[in-house]
């Protein structure tokens, strides 16, 4: 049950990568910089706010829907954030569109394997707290790909010419950690 969890807040970090965005003036900033700030500026509002875990509860049937809310919760931002780097259209930058493709598919199948996950657990087993947890453990596999994913931070800065116009995006502030 843990790497279930374990895995969905991995994936709900995926907004904190792009922390401190705020307004930029398009104006001023070459169009790669623009970009970047528009895209971070979506990204972080998308991530918003810090996800809690799931309350525990003894009564396993109300211990799922907390379950289910979570990961209801996590593929919304996950869309969201799909969203807000499609908004940004493509970058101004040569061949950077293959480091924004991989972003987004990469986001996609995060948020599917979430959502398979939130399927497979529809059907889980509440009878009792040891019956859901066994589904539970069974449910984990399905969320490997976003146990490992950290977001589109990777995949954008893959190329060095979006690197350089998120570092100098003055409303972006990119957490290395």
């Amino acid at each position: 049950m843990r790497r279930l969890i374990i895995g969905a807040v991995l994936t709900a970090a995926l907004g904190s990568f792009i922390t401190g965005c705020g307004s930029s003036d398009d104006k001023k900033d070459p169009p790669e910089v623009a970009w970047a700030a528009k895209v971070c500026e979506s990204v972080n509002k998308a991530g918003g706010q810090q996800l809690s875990l799931p309350t525990q509860s003894k009564d396993p049937k109300q211990y799922k829907a907390n379950i289910e809310t979570f990961l209801d919760q996590i593929s919304k931002r996950l869309g969201d954030m799909e969203a807000g780097v499609k908004s940004a259209g493509n970058p101004p930058v040569n061949g950077a569109d293959k480091a924004v493709s991989r972003a987004l598919t990469r986001l996609e199948i995060t948020r599917k394997s979430v959502e398979n996950a939130k399927a497979n657990l529809a059907k889980a087993d509440t009878s009792s707290m040891a019956a859901l947890q066994k589904d539970m453990k069974d449910l984990s596999k399905t969320m490997i790909a976003s146990m490992a994913y950290k977001g589109p931070k990777d995949d954008l800065r893959a190329d060095p010419a979006l690197t350089k116009a998120f570092d100098a995006a003055p409303s972006c502030k990119v957490n290395k950690a």
